[in-house]
Protein backbone atom coordinates (compact mmCIF):
# COMPACT_ATOMS: atom_id res chain seq x y z
CA UNK A 1 0.00 0.00 0.00
CA UNK A 2 3.10 2.37 1.02
CA UNK A 3 6.31 3.22 -0.55
CA UNK A 4 8.68 4.63 1.45
CA UNK A 5 11.56 6.01 -0.53
CA UNK A 6 15.20 6.68 1.29
CA UNK A 7 17.76 8.45 -0.60
CA UNK A 8 21.68 8.00 1.10
CA UNK A 9 24.79 9.48 0.13
CA UNK A 10 27.59 8.71 2.86
CA UNK A 11 24.92 8.03 5.57
CA UNK A 12 26.90 5.34 7.35
CA UNK A 13 26.45 7.95 11.24
CA UNK A 14 22.67 7.83 10.24
CA UNK A 15 20.80 5.41 7.98
CA UNK A 16 20.91 2.45 10.73
CA UNK A 17 17.97 5.31 12.93
CA UNK A 18 16.07 6.01 9.59
CA UNK A 19 15.65 2.19 8.85
CA UNK A 20 15.09 0.87 12.10
CA UNK A 21 12.59 3.66 12.17
CA UNK A 22 10.93 2.43 9.27
CA UNK A 23 11.03 -1.41 9.53
CA UNK A 24 9.48 -1.21 13.45
CA UNK A 25 6.25 0.75 12.05
CA UNK A 26 3.30 -0.49 13.77
CA UNK A 27 1.94 -0.44 9.78
CA UNK A 28 3.46 -3.20 8.21
CA UNK A 29 2.13 -3.34 4.31
CA UNK A 30 4.99 -1.12 2.98
CA UNK A 31 8.06 -1.03 0.63
CA UNK A 32 11.10 0.76 1.89
CA UNK A 33 13.27 1.55 -1.56
CA UNK A 34 16.91 2.65 -0.29
CA UNK A 35 18.78 4.12 -3.36
CA UNK A 36 22.53 4.81 -2.41
CA UNK A 37 24.03 7.09 -4.75
CA UNK A 38 27.65 5.80 -5.32
CA UNK A 39 28.51 6.41 -1.06
CA UNK A 40 32.18 5.93 -0.25
CA UNK A 41 31.39 4.95 2.91
CA UNK A 42 30.11 2.03 4.94
CA UNK A 43 26.68 2.99 4.00
CA UNK A 44 26.60 0.01 1.81
CA UNK A 45 27.90 -2.57 4.35
CA UNK A 46 25.12 -1.48 6.35
CA UNK A 47 22.29 -1.54 4.16
CA UNK A 48 23.41 -5.04 3.04
CA UNK A 49 23.38 -6.43 6.99
CA UNK A 50 18.98 -6.21 6.60
CA UNK A 51 17.34 -8.91 5.88
CA UNK A 52 14.10 -7.49 5.51
CA UNK A 53 12.29 -8.48 2.42
CA UNK A 54 10.46 -5.12 2.46
CA UNK A 55 13.59 -3.79 1.37
CA UNK A 56 14.21 -2.81 -2.04
CA UNK A 57 18.06 -1.77 -2.39
CA UNK A 58 19.52 0.34 -5.79
CA UNK A 59 22.95 0.89 -5.46
CA UNK A 60 24.19 3.97 -8.16
CA UNK A 61 27.55 3.09 -10.23
CA UNK A 62 28.11 6.86 -10.11
CA UNK A 63 26.90 9.67 -8.11
CA UNK A 64 23.40 11.04 -9.38
CA UNK A 65 21.98 13.59 -7.25
CA UNK A 66 18.94 13.65 -4.85
CA UNK A 67 16.42 14.41 -7.53
CA UNK A 68 17.23 11.47 -9.58
CA UNK A 69 17.60 9.18 -6.58
CA UNK A 70 13.89 10.44 -5.66
CA UNK A 71 12.57 10.23 -9.46
CA UNK A 72 13.93 6.73 -9.55
CA UNK A 73 12.84 5.41 -5.80
CA UNK A 74 8.92 6.88 -7.71
CA UNK A 75 9.34 4.63 -10.98
CA UNK A 76 10.29 2.02 -9.04
CA UNK A 77 7.56 2.35 -6.27
CA UNK A 78 4.31 -0.28 -6.45
CA UNK A 79 2.03 1.76 -3.11
CA UNK A 80 -0.54 3.42 -3.36
CA UNK A 81 1.25 5.95 -1.68
CA UNK A 82 4.28 7.12 -1.49
CA UNK A 83 6.26 8.73 1.23
CA UNK A 84 10.42 10.43 1.44
CA UNK A 85 12.39 10.14 4.01
CA UNK A 86 15.84 11.35 4.21
CA UNK A 87 18.68 8.92 5.02
CA UNK A 88 19.65 11.11 8.32
CA UNK A 89 16.12 11.19 9.25
CA UNK A 90 13.88 9.47 11.08
CA UNK A 91 9.74 9.07 12.15
CA UNK A 92 7.89 8.21 15.08
CA UNK A 93 6.80 4.35 14.75
CA UNK A 94 2.95 5.02 13.85
CA UNK A 95 3.86 7.45 11.20
CA UNK A 96 2.50 5.33 8.32
CA UNK A 97 -0.57 4.21 10.43
CA UNK A 98 -1.67 7.75 11.34
CA UNK A 99 -0.50 9.18 7.61
CA UNK A 100 -1.90 6.12 5.96
CA UNK A 101 -5.05 5.78 7.95
CA UNK A 102 -5.90 9.47 7.34
CA UNK A 103 -5.59 9.16 3.47
CA UNK A 104 -7.97 6.37 3.39
CA UNK A 105 -10.77 7.82 5.69
CA UNK A 106 -10.82 10.65 3.86
CA UNK A 107 -9.27 10.10 0.22
CA UNK A 108 -6.89 12.71 0.36
CA UNK A 109 -3.95 13.33 -2.40
CA UNK A 110 -1.85 14.88 -0.32
CA UNK A 111 -1.46 14.33 3.44
CA UNK A 112 0.75 16.56 5.89
CA UNK A 113 1.89 16.62 9.69
CA UNK A 114 3.58 18.34 12.18
CA UNK A 115 7.62 17.54 12.79
CA UNK A 116 10.50 17.75 15.00
CA UNK A 117 13.85 19.42 14.63
CA UNK A 118 16.86 17.30 16.51
CA UNK A 119 19.98 19.35 16.80
CA UNK A 120 23.31 17.73 16.90
CA UNK A 121 23.66 18.35 20.96
CA UNK A 122 20.18 16.36 21.38
CA UNK A 123 17.91 19.12 21.56
CA UNK A 124 14.64 18.90 19.99
CA UNK A 125 12.55 21.80 18.75
CA UNK A 126 9.20 20.90 17.89
CA UNK A 127 7.18 23.15 14.74
CA UNK A 128 3.64 23.14 14.77
CA UNK A 129 2.37 24.14 11.20
CA UNK A 130 -1.53 25.75 11.40
CA UNK A 131 -4.03 23.16 11.41
CA UNK A 132 -6.66 23.20 8.72
CA UNK A 133 -9.50 20.86 7.85
CA UNK A 134 -9.57 19.08 4.29
CA UNK A 135 -9.22 21.35 1.72
CA UNK A 136 -7.17 22.14 -1.28
CA UNK A 137 -5.95 25.56 -3.13
CA UNK A 138 -9.02 26.87 -4.49
CA UNK A 139 -10.95 26.66 -0.94
CA UNK A 140 -7.21 27.58 0.94
CA UNK A 141 -4.99 29.49 -1.55
CA UNK A 142 -2.73 30.26 2.06
CA UNK A 143 -1.88 27.03 1.95
CA UNK A 144 0.43 27.57 -0.53
CA UNK A 145 2.99 29.60 1.90
CA UNK A 146 1.39 27.73 5.30
CA UNK A 147 2.67 24.17 4.21
CA UNK A 148 6.86 24.15 4.18
CA UNK A 149 7.96 23.22 0.83
CA UNK A 150 9.96 20.22 1.97
CA UNK A 151 8.94 16.58 0.76
CA UNK A 152 9.10 14.58 3.96
CA UNK A 153 6.50 15.55 6.20
CA UNK A 154 4.20 13.86 3.70
CA UNK A 155 2.53 11.34 2.13
CA UNK A 156 1.23 11.36 -1.29
CA UNK A 157 -1.37 9.60 -3.50
CA UNK A 158 0.85 7.72 -6.09
CA UNK A 159 -1.47 8.81 -8.75
CA UNK A 160 -1.42 12.39 -8.49
CA UNK A 161 2.32 12.54 -9.16
CA UNK A 162 2.21 10.05 -12.05
CA UNK A 163 -0.53 11.24 -13.40
CA UNK A 164 0.52 14.90 -13.57
CA UNK A 165 4.23 13.93 -14.51
CA UNK A 166 5.21 15.70 -11.05
CA UNK A 167 9.20 15.26 -10.98
CA UNK A 168 12.19 16.42 -8.85
CA UNK A 169 14.85 18.23 -10.93
CA UNK A 170 17.68 16.62 -11.48
CA UNK A 171 20.21 19.46 -12.90
CA UNK A 172 19.30 22.23 -10.25
CA UNK A 173 19.82 22.21 -6.46
CA UNK A 174 16.48 22.56 -4.00
CA UNK A 175 14.28 20.74 -6.23
CA UNK A 176 12.09 19.57 -3.45
CA UNK A 177 10.97 23.48 -4.12
CA UNK A 178 8.46 23.00 -7.20
CA UNK A 179 7.68 19.40 -6.75
CA UNK A 180 5.64 20.14 -3.41
CA UNK A 181 4.26 23.01 -5.16
CA UNK A 182 3.15 21.03 -7.89
CA UNK A 183 1.94 18.29 -5.27
CA UNK A 184 -0.44 21.03 -3.94
CA UNK A 185 -1.35 22.59 -7.31
CA UNK A 186 -2.78 19.57 -8.36
CA UNK A 187 -3.98 17.92 -4.99
CA UNK A 188 -7.96 18.02 -4.57
CA UNK A 189 -8.09 17.24 -1.36
CA UNK A 190 -5.43 18.06 1.45
CA UNK A 191 -5.51 16.87 4.80
CA UNK A 192 -3.10 17.81 7.88
CA UNK A 193 -2.70 15.21 11.47
CA UNK A 194 -2.06 17.78 14.22
CA UNK A 195 0.81 15.38 15.78
CA UNK A 196 4.91 16.02 15.18
CA UNK A 197 5.92 12.70 13.00
CA UNK A 198 9.03 13.36 11.42
CA UNK A 199 12.40 13.86 13.06
CA UNK A 200 14.09 16.28 10.76
CA UNK A 201 18.33 16.26 11.90
CA UNK A 202 19.87 19.55 11.62
CA UNK A 203 23.52 19.34 11.29
CA UNK A 204 25.93 22.57 11.24
CA UNK A 205 28.11 21.48 8.04
CA UNK A 206 25.08 20.41 5.96
CA UNK A 207 23.98 21.09 2.42
CA UNK A 208 20.95 22.97 4.03
CA UNK A 209 23.58 24.98 5.70
CA UNK A 210 26.01 25.90 3.78
CA UNK A 211 25.69 27.97 0.47
CA UNK A 212 28.02 27.58 -2.49
CA UNK A 213 27.16 29.38 -5.70
CA UNK A 214 24.58 26.89 -6.36
CA UNK A 215 22.50 28.91 -4.42
CA UNK A 216 21.85 30.79 -7.09
CA UNK A 217 19.58 27.89 -7.85
CA UNK A 218 16.97 28.82 -6.29
CA UNK A 219 15.94 31.54 -8.77
CA UNK A 220 15.42 29.05 -11.79
CA UNK A 221 13.33 26.72 -9.36
CA UNK A 222 11.14 29.69 -8.32
CA UNK A 223 10.52 30.39 -11.93
CA UNK A 224 9.19 26.79 -12.54
CA UNK A 225 6.33 27.44 -9.43
CA UNK A 226 5.71 30.99 -11.30
CA UNK A 227 4.88 28.77 -14.79
CA UNK A 228 3.21 25.97 -12.90
CA UNK A 229 1.14 28.64 -11.32
CA UNK A 230 0.56 31.10 -14.26
CA UNK A 231 -3.15 30.67 -14.92
CA UNK A 232 -4.41 30.62 -11.67
CA UNK A 233 -5.01 33.54 -9.44
CA UNK A 234 -3.04 32.96 -6.35
CA UNK A 235 -2.93 35.81 -4.16
CA UNK A 236 -0.24 33.89 -2.14
CA UNK A 237 2.48 33.47 -4.82
CA UNK A 238 4.44 36.51 -4.39
CA UNK A 239 4.30 36.07 -0.88
CA UNK A 240 5.84 32.56 -1.44
CA UNK A 241 8.34 34.01 -3.53
CA UNK A 242 9.24 36.53 -1.04
CA UNK A 243 9.33 34.52 2.08
CA UNK A 244 11.66 32.14 0.10
CA UNK A 245 13.80 34.69 -1.13
CA UNK A 246 14.67 36.91 1.85
CA UNK A 247 15.08 33.71 3.72
CA UNK A 248 17.82 32.84 1.52
CA UNK A 249 19.11 36.57 1.56
CA UNK A 250 20.02 36.29 5.72
CA UNK A 251 21.32 32.66 4.96
CA UNK A 252 23.82 33.78 3.22
CA UNK A 253 25.83 34.12 6.42
CA UNK A 254 26.70 30.67 5.68
CA UNK A 255 28.14 31.26 2.32
CA UNK A 256 31.88 30.43 1.76
CA UNK A 257 32.50 33.12 -0.62
CA UNK A 258 32.55 36.61 0.57
CA UNK A 259 31.80 38.17 -2.95
CA UNK A 260 29.13 35.26 -3.57
CA UNK A 261 27.10 37.31 -0.71
CA UNK A 262 27.20 40.85 -2.34
CA UNK A 263 26.43 39.27 -5.44
CA UNK A 264 23.44 36.80 -4.20
CA UNK A 265 21.52 39.51 -2.40
CA UNK A 266 21.78 42.14 -4.93
CA UNK A 267 20.23 39.85 -7.33
CA UNK A 268 17.42 38.95 -5.23
CA UNK A 269 16.20 42.22 -4.26
CA UNK A 270 16.41 42.69 -8.50
CA UNK A 271 14.58 39.58 -8.52
CA UNK A 272 12.26 41.01 -6.53
CA UNK A 273 11.50 44.30 -8.47
CA UNK A 274 11.66 42.84 -11.63
CA UNK A 275 8.84 40.69 -10.39
CA UNK A 276 7.09 43.42 -9.61
CA UNK A 277 7.27 42.30 -5.91
CA UNK A 278 6.21 44.63 -2.87
CA UNK A 279 8.69 43.13 -0.27
CA UNK A 280 8.03 45.44 1.97
CA UNK A 281 4.51 45.42 2.67
CA UNK A 282 4.21 41.61 2.55
CA UNK A 283 2.90 39.43 5.02
CA UNK A 284 5.83 37.80 5.65
CA UNK A 285 7.78 41.31 6.30
CA UNK A 286 4.35 41.98 8.67
CA UNK A 287 4.45 38.79 10.47
CA UNK A 288 8.59 38.89 11.54
CA UNK A 289 9.66 40.44 14.47
CA UNK A 290 10.97 43.82 14.05
CA UNK A 291 14.64 43.23 14.33
CA UNK A 292 14.34 40.59 11.30
CA UNK A 293 12.14 42.56 8.99
CA UNK A 294 14.48 46.02 10.00
CA UNK A 295 17.26 43.57 8.62
CA UNK A 296 15.32 41.88 5.58
CA UNK A 297 14.05 44.34 3.90
CA UNK A 298 17.04 46.48 3.03
CA UNK A 299 19.81 45.41 0.82
CA UNK A 300 22.55 47.37 2.90
CA UNK A 301 21.51 45.45 6.61
CA UNK A 302 21.19 42.06 5.05
CA UNK A 303 24.51 42.60 3.69
CA UNK A 304 25.82 44.15 6.87
CA UNK A 305 24.36 41.57 8.54
CA UNK A 306 25.86 38.43 6.69
CA UNK A 307 29.40 40.05 7.06
CA UNK A 308 28.97 40.95 10.58
CA UNK A 309 28.11 37.50 11.19
CA UNK A 310 30.67 35.78 9.25
CA UNK A 311 33.23 37.86 10.81
CA UNK A 312 31.78 37.31 14.52
CA UNK A 313 31.48 33.59 14.20
CA UNK A 314 35.35 33.42 13.22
Amino acid sequence: MISVIVPAYNAEKYINKCIDSILNQTYKDFELIIINDCSKDNTDKIIKKYKDSRIKYIKNKENKGIGYNRNLGIKESKGEYICFIDSDDYIRKDFLELMHERCIKDDLDLCICDYNYVFENGKIKKVILDSFENTNLDKNPKLLVDIPLGPCNKMYKKSIITNNKIKFNETLKYEDVPFVASALFYSNNIGKIDEALNYFSVHENSETTIRDDKVFDIFKELDIVKEIYKDEKNLYLNELITSVVLNYTVQQRYQIDNHTIDKFIDYAFDYLEKNNIDYKNSLYIISRPFYKSFIEKSKFRTKLYCKLYKKLKK
